[in-house]
């Protein structure tokens, strides 16, 4: 009777050893709350705020941030080649002066929307480029070495300015 007890008990044992070198339990995956989603306005307020955010106090001085149609203008729209109903949301500083390549922007095209965007925003860089290749060399090669993409989330982000690599990584690192 001992005996078939110490077998017993040591199978028990044995068995225990077995279970906890088992596979362990799973752990719950944790549940992603979706970021939410901001509305056309919303989005472009915080484009503004990433570029503003990107520029020095002088740079934000001089100049401004247009996120409507009213800011905007007929005229950057043109300079540009985009029209507002391509886009859910934008943040645009544009010099429409003829000495200064110069613009900082975030776009959010609509759907379907994206490679015409680019199209345009690349035509503008390469116009910018044309008007500067006989006329203030300083600012061809600002022209030259623009930024233009389109991010992971959709955003089109368009940087032709002093220190673009800088100012592009701060934009991003807001947004």
């Amino acid at each position: 009777m001992k005996k078939s007890l110490s077998l017993i008990l040591g199978i028990i044992m044995c068995l225990s050893l077995f279970a906890a070198c088992g596979t362990p339990a799973a752990e719950p995956t944790p549940t992603q709350t979706p970021e939410p989603t901001l509305s056309g306005t919303e989005l472009a307020a915080h484009y503004k705020q990433a570029i503003e955010a990107a520029r020095d106090d002088e740079t934000n001085e001089y100049n401004s941030v247009a996120t409507t149609d009213e800011e905007m203008g007929s005229i950057t729209w043109e300079v540009l080649g985009i029209t507002a109903d391509q886009l859910d949301a934008y943040a645009v500083s544009i010099s429409l002066m003829n000495v200064s390549a110069y613009c900082v922007a975030l776009f959010k095209p609509l759907e379907g929307q994206e490679e015409a965007v680019m199209t345009a925003l690349q035509a503008y860089i390469d116009g910018i480029e044309q008007s500067f290749t006989n006329y203030l060399p300083d600012q061809l090669v600002i022209a030259q070495n623009a930024i233009l993409e389109q991010l992971d989330d959709g955003t089109i982000a368009l940087v032709m300015c002093d220190n673009q690599d800088t100012v592009r990584d701060a934009i991003v690192a807001a947004l």
